[in-house]
């Protein structure tokens, strides 16, 4: 799929086509906007594109045959949940492409690369802190996922190897991104830990040290497979 569009620039185009509605909608799933099992109402969709229910419908059945929704009997849509042998082997993959990624920013990384991932281990620092502070879920959810983008979308520029960025994105599209927000459920303990993983990649590829940073990305993803198959645990 090409790079999609939101449902604005779909409405503001009056590109309402299945296509549309399907890759954005997809594209959505794949940044983590909806998480796993997530209802998607057919009404609440159509309005959102302004299409009627059967172009949106339509849609859905696409991505069904994609795999990235599953249609369950008398409810309707829902995020696919994968299976604990799905996130095994995605986030089996995600680890070596994230693990080299790391490795080669170690020693490619530029002085601006290194403050943008310290940027984004304070932006997590500060979700920690505004959930302790009372803030909400809501507005903890859209500043994680941006820290998250932000810090794993600059060791891949990083690495500076495309293949390396193609490969990891294809995989979101099995695995969304940010499944590990919904696996961890708001608990700042899970979130100050995981934002501690962040840091100490970052400081070992500032340090130049490319097999630390490696070791370390490995092991944050397993961790969030960890935490990712004991949350399908809970919702299967």
């Amino acid at each position: 799929m090409t790079d999609a569009v939101s449902p604005q620039a779909v409405r503001a185009e009056r590109a309402f086509t299945v296509d549309a509605v399907a890759e954005s909608l997809a594209r959505r799933i794949s940044d983590g906007e909806f998480e796993m099992g997530a209802w998607i109402r057919q009404a609440k969709l159509a309005e959102e594109y302004g299409v009627s229910r059967t172009p949106a419908t339509l849609a859905l059945s696409r991505l069904e045959a994609l795999g990235v929704v599953e249609r369950i009997a008398n409810r309707g849509f829902r995020v696919r949940l994968p299976s604990a042998r799905d996130v095994a082997e995605v986030i089996e993959v995600r680890g070596l492409l994230e693990g080299h990624a790391a490795y080669l920013a170690a020693q490619r990384a530029s002085a601006e690369q290194l403050g943008r991932l310290h940027r984004a281990v304070e932006q997590f620092r500060e979700v920690v802190s505004g959930l302790r502070a009372g803030r909400s879920e809501e507005w903890a959810r859209a500043r994680w996922h941006a820290a998250n983008a932000l810090f794993h979308a600059t060791v891949f520029e990083a690495a500076g190897n495309g293949q390396l960025t193609t490969s990891s994105e294809l995989l979101h599209h099995r695995l969304p991104r940010n499944t590990s927000w919904s696996a961890m459920q708001g608990d700042v303990r899970l979130l100050s830990q995981n934002a501690n993983e962040h840091e100490a990649i970052a400081l070992a590829i500032e340090l130049h040290d490319g097999a630390r940073a490696r070791n370390l990305a490995f092991a944050h993803l397993e961790t969030a497979r960890d935490l990712m198959v004991a949350r399908l645990q809970e919702l299967a």
